[in-house]
């Protein structure tokens, strides 16, 4: 029962990820030589339930980002999201954003996959929501 429980508050923080209407959308290029920013680099393995289909397990996504200041990179690292490394996701996030009246929340990967549909790598985008 408590595997449910965990599969389900996973399910919802993807659902929550995809239909949050305070999101900033982080892309795959460097936007700007000034201030702070993070670039998604690339989506290593997306091995998430698609939409329409029945799983055990929920998976996880691992992806690299590069975290940027005035233009110089900080740090370049590889994240996996999943039920139980949420907070450590969200901790490395915060540490590079640009300070913010509102914390942040929750991060999640967007387009979410469906069944029998291939993802195109460049559309991969990060939303972080506060």
């Amino acid at each position: 029962m408590k595997k449910y429980i965990v599969l389900l508050g996973f399910a919802l923080f993807l659902i929550g990820c995809a239909t949050a209407q305070n999101d900033n959308i982080i892309n795959q290029e460097l936007d700007s030589k000034k201030g702070k920013e993070i670039v998604l680099v690339k989506v290593i393995n997306d091995s998430r339930c698609p939409e329409g289909v029945q799983c055990i397990w929920l998976g996880e996504i691992t992806f690299e980002v590069a975290a940027y200041e005035n233009g110089k990179l900080l740090e370049q690292t590889q994240l996996t999201i999943t039920p139980n490394k949420e907070k450590t996701v969200v901790d490395w996030f915060s540490k590079y954003l640009p300070e913010s009246k509102t914390p942040l929340k929750q991060i999640g990967i967007s387009p979410y996959p469906k069944q029998d549909t291939q993802i195109n790598p460049s559309d991969y985008v990060i939303k972080l929501i506060y």
